[in-house]
């Protein structure tokens, strides 16, 4: 890969990407301990600081980045933006504008993270084309992620931690309601997110 702009603004973007992440996840480390997983933000967040290390890697390394980094991508992109879509909109309204968006690590988890994981993947990082596919894989993540976490609440094992989890708690419409819409925004930000970042394709193809 040339070192031209977009190169060193990749890099970056990535190492910048990489230390906020890191500081998060120290600090979500110290406040939750091993029930930080339990949270689809902390999760997104750290698929996103791996993410971000392969694509150091790889073009540190002048390599071209491999596909698996491009789906791991698309699956963090698109984690990130959902998470961001849902404090804005449904939990800041009731928790606080200040808790989801100021305080501690909240702009890195829920704003400068999905923002520039979504920069990065669209107009910087330099990948082939990927199969149509590729956009059910964020859905299927999260879908597996909320079942996962059905089957702890039910166990008693966990509770929530959202509250369309709470299966003791909600009845099986809202469950039901709240998933097929987390799957379908997972699905339709990432056909978005596919034409923007191989728009050109096509037209490169026939020239």
């Amino acid at each position: 890969m040339a070192k031209s702009g977009t190169w060193r603004a990749l890099i970056a973007v990535n190492a910048a990407l990489l230390v906020l992440e890191i500081i998060a996840f120290i600090h979500d480390c110290t406040v939750f301990g091993a029930a930080l997983f339990k949270w689809y933000t902390v999760d997104s967040n750290v698929l996103q600081l791996v993410v971000s290390a392969l694509v150091l890697i790889y073009c540190l390394k002048g390599k071209e980045i491999p596909g698996y980094v491009t789906r791991l991508h698309f699956i963090s992109a698109v984690g990130l933006t959902v998470t961001f879509l849902i404090a804005a909109f449904v939990l800041a309204p009731e928790g606080g504008i200040r808790y989801y968006f100021i305080e501690n690590v909240a702009p890195i988890n829920h704003l400068i993270g999905p923002a520039l994981s979504v920069v990065s993947l669209l107009f910087l990082e330099k990948t082939r084309k990927q199969p149509l596919l590729i956009i059910i894989w964020p859905a299927v993540t999260s879908l597996i992620y909320g079942v996962i976490c059905l089957i702890l609440n039910a166990l008693f094992i966990l509770d929530g931690p959202y509250f369309f989890l709470q299966i003791h708690k909600q009845s099986p419409f809202v469950i039901g309601m709240w998933f097929g819409i987390i799957a379908m925004l997972c699905l339709v930000l990432a056909f978005v997110y596919y034409r923007i970042k191989w728009r050109g394709c096509r037209r490169e193809n026939r020239a």
